[in-house]
């Protein structure tokens, strides 16, 4: 799946996250070089990528709450 074909709403958030993601940088570092822009930016597409194509299996997780 490429970034395009995600659904709107994501990567309208995954946008969001980038600009999030990219300002932390620059009140940490005072700067951002292109590749870590790159990099961050790559790992975010790939991350809601992830998500949407994931097939979630509700109950067959470990992460469960128990009770």
């Amino acid at each position: 799946m490429k970034f395009k074909q995600l659904p709107h709403e994501s990567q309208q958030a995954a946008r969001e996250a980038l600009v999030n993601a990219l300002n932390i940088e620059m009140e940490s570092r005072r700067y951002i070089d292109e590749s870590r822009a790159k990099y961050i930016a790559r790992n975010i597409r790939d991350s809601f990528i992830a998500l949407e194509t994931e097939d979630p299996k509700r109950g067959s997780g470990s992460d469960e709450a128990e009770d």
